[in-house]
């Protein structure tokens, strides 16, 4: 069971699922989205980067981030039990029950690590918590037959439906993707699927045709949320030593 690196815990999250939540973020993610918002996210391992608009060059750096006066030091990527990630998420609990809020796992992809995932929801539902699961769903069928039982909500994206675009803009096609969404539909699970349109890549035509396929297999425009591109993330490609590979933005 590969069992990934945690990058990052969000809390008081509001727009990963319903109500208020805890969105844990694990590092590793099999496809390679030119667009990507978090750089840091695709690689498994750790990653060191530093911000260079914040550091100061000291000559004594001690490549210490808890000890960095200008926090320009970032280490991505730590260990975190399934214990340790649920004890983290209880303590917002009141939370999650005042506002029907709850759990959401997000990354780089967590059905990469789909063994684990399983027996990290398995903890929250047994801690009495609601689930949701941010992914691609570039994954096989069996990553799906073991998340099913044990997810409340999918919230998966669908990048692009001309298949070509898609290989070209993530490195995979969207065969396996399809395939995972007609089966969340045809076994009714709860779904909000999310489309983002990237300027000169994604837009216009395939945006209308994501929107027309989703509902031909019966996903309602009440469950497709359209996402606006944000190129906001250059500083975190510099910062890990990566090539910017996302897009301008365009301005009116």
């Amino acid at each position: 069971m590969k069992t990934p690196l945690m990058l990052d815990t969000k809390r008081m999250a509001i727009w990963d699922g319903p109500g208020i939540r805890t969105t844990f973020f694990v590092k590793g993610c099999p496809l390679k989205c030119i667009w990507c918002h978090n750089p840091e996210s695709i690689d498994s391992g750790a990653q060191w980067a530093r911000f260079r608009h914040l550091c100061m060059r000291h000559e004594r750096c001690t490549m210490d981030e808890s000890t960095c006066p200008t926090r320009a030091l970032k280490l991505y990527g730590k260990e975190m039990s399934i214990d340790a990630i649920v004890a983290k998420a209880l303590e917002d609990k009141p939370f999650y029950d005042r506002s029907g809020g709850g759990v959401t796992l997000s990354g780089g992809e967590p059905l990469f690590f789909w063994q684990w995932a399983a027996e990290l929801f398995k903890a929250f539902k047994a801690a009495g918590l609601h689930t949701c699961l941010d992914t691609s769903l570039y994954a096989p069928p069996a990553a799906i037959d073991a998340l099913l039982p044990v997810t409340d909500m999918w919230l998966p994206d669908y990048k692009a439906h001309d298949d070509a675009l898609h290989m070209k803009f993530t490195g995979v096609s969207n065969s396996i993707i399809r395939r995972n969404l007609e089966r969340l539909v045809a076994v009714g699970a709860k779904i909000e699927v999310r489309c983002l349109a990237v300027p000169g890549c994604t837009d216009g035509a395939d945006i209308a045709a994501r929107r027309a396929w989703l509902n031909s297999i019966g996903v309602d425009d009440s469950s497709i949320v359209d996402l606006e591109y944000f190129d906001y993330a250059r500083s975190k490609y510099l910062a890990l030593g990566m090539p910017d590979t996302m897009p301008p933005k365009k301005t009116d």
